[in-house]
């Protein structure tokens, strides 16, 4: 497995011990979320479907770059990725249960679900007024896709003694935009708080529970604790990197061990990058095209039908969560299933070469197939 010169960024590795902030990281996008600030219950339902629709267009993203990876090669930084991804997961399923339990339906099974790439997050998230276009790329794994694309989705309003002299948000210059993710999410649980335990239905029924810790959401405390979950996972805490002091790394912070190569641990007051370092070789990533289609493979060609395959299971997996969140929460098996062909489909397109004389193999193109 190989990749083009421009996918592999030199990264300088930190020397062990240095403090985080010593670190300058260069400007870049940021991620904002136009504000639709929530009121009543039928808002809180729509920004619900919206977070629904958020933690899953991540998925393409953060798998694509995955399993590009050769895990000979790169299986740490591979093992990593996924990790977060499961945990997206777990935020997918969490904001569907709390929009099940205030007595909506959520809608996966549908093609406009699933993101075109490229392009930009769901509805109102997308680019801050100011800078340049956010644009979500499906690509394989380098260290730019990590700090344009990757930090810039899962990065706290205030990043915790990481931050260095080159924060990658600005500050939003209208009043009413989220500036992240988390403060999204905040104003989910905040409407839910004035709306009161009246609005639930105090019932497990149509929920899917019990993998990743996952609980059922039968009240406002159960749901405010799952939307902390969710913050606490991707965002760290405002005065710990970690989740919420578990010792695993929120996804923000996890993705900046990948791009500058080395762990990040606390040292007295200090947080510092460690004598463990996360190796990355160069030539351990599968030479794909960028933002692929279904329709850029020959008709009738090995890429073609393997990509319909993929695709297929791919569309199946959303089916399945469908149903598994309307009425049939035993239908989470088989999406969970799916998701492990999926690795091994996605796998499989990556090593099957392109008749176009470019000398790069195939790539999942993640596009819905009814």
């Amino acid at each position: 497995m190989t990749t083009d010169a421009s996918q592999a960024e030199a990264v300088a590795v930190p020397v062990a011990g240095t403090k985080a902030t010593d670190i300058a990281k260069p400007a870049s996008n940021t991620l904002f979320v136009r504000a639709k600030r929530p009121v009543t219950i039928e808002d809180v339902r729509y920004n619900l479907q919206l977070a629904v629709e958020l933690e899953h267009a991540t998925l393409p993203v953060y798998l694509q770059a995955a399993y590009s990876l050769d895990d000979a090669k790169n299986g740490v930084i591979a093992d990593m990725i996924i990790g977060v991804a499961m945990q997206e997961m777990e935020h997918f399923c969490q904001a569907a249960n709390i929009l099940v339990a205030v007595g909506g339906h959520p809608a996966i099974d549908a093609p406009k679900f699933v993101p075109s790439y490229p392009g930009g997050l769901p509805k109102e998230i997308g680019t801050q007024p100011g800078q340049a276009e956010f644009v979500v790329h499906l690509r394989p794994f380098s260290k730019d896709q990590i700090k344009s694309c990757f930090m810039v989705i899962e990065e706290p309003a205030d990043p915790v003694d990481i931050k260095d002299t080159g924060l990658l948000r600005a500050a939003s210059d209208i009043e009413d935009n989220y500036r992240t993710i988390g403060e999204f999410y905040e104003d989910i649980a905040k409407a839910l708080a004035g709306l009161g335990d009246g609005v639930f239905s105090g019932k497990p029924d149509g929920q899917v529970y019990g993998m990743f810790g996952i609980k059922p959401i039968l009240g406002l405390a159960d749901a405010q604790a799952a939307i902390e979950r969710i913050i606490v996972e991707g965002e760290g805490t405002p005065t710990e990197p970690t989740e919420d002091g578990t010792g695993d790394m929120a996804h923000y912070y996890t993705y900046y061990e990948i791009y500058k190569g080395r762990k990040i641990a606390k040292q007295g007051d200090d947080w510092v990058f460690t004598d463990e370092t996360i190796p990355f070789d160069p030539t351990g990533v599968a030479d794909i095209p960028d933002d692929p289609r279904q329709e850029d493979y020959a008709p009738g060609s090995a890429a073609a039908i393997q990509s319909q395959s993929f695709n297929t299971y791919y569309s199946n997996l959303l089916k399945a969560l469908h149903l598994s969140f309307n009425g049939n929460p035993d239908k989470i098996n088989d999406a969970i299933a799916l998701m492990f062909d999926l690795k091994i489909q996605a796998k499989s397109l990556m090593q099957t070469p392109l008749d176009d004389g470019s000398g790069k193999c195939a790539a999942p193109t993640w596009q819905y197939v009814p």
